[in-house]
């Protein structure tokens, strides 16, 4: 019959400490490196949704431009040439008007705030 002493025991539980360890160690590192490779793949995607929005916005800014060009053009052939421009920034007024009063229609989730 073997005699286990507290040191035989003692020994045991390290190797076991250590092993644990190494263990937790791997996961670690396994789990940070898939967390890592995901966080990539969000900024990559993100990064390019925002270059489209911006490539959208550049676009809409430009055709509201031309847009803006043409009623001044339009409005100066029927009305004086110093009154066209103020038809068209009333024009403009009235559309950032009704955006104003859209936006204050919603809550800060999103939702409508008004009565249901």
């Amino acid at each position: 019959m073997s005699k286990v002493t507290i040191s035989d025991f003692a020994i045991a539980l390290f190797e076991l400490a250590e092993a644990e360890g190494k263990n937790l160690q791997q996961s670690v590192s396994l789990f940070l490196a898939s967390e890592r490779q995901a966080l990539e793949d969000t900024a990559l995607r993100s990064g390019r949704s925002i270059a489209l929005l911006g490539a959208a916005v550049v676009s809409l800014l430009a055709a509201l431009a031309f847009l803006s060009w043409g009623i001044y053009l339009l409005a100066a052939v029927f009305v004086s040439p110093l009154a066209a421009p103020f038809i068209t920034c009333g024009l403009w007024l009235v559309a950032s008007l009704a955006f104003l009063l859209a936006a204050s229609g919603r809550g800060s989730n999103g939702s409508s705030s008004g009565p249901k």
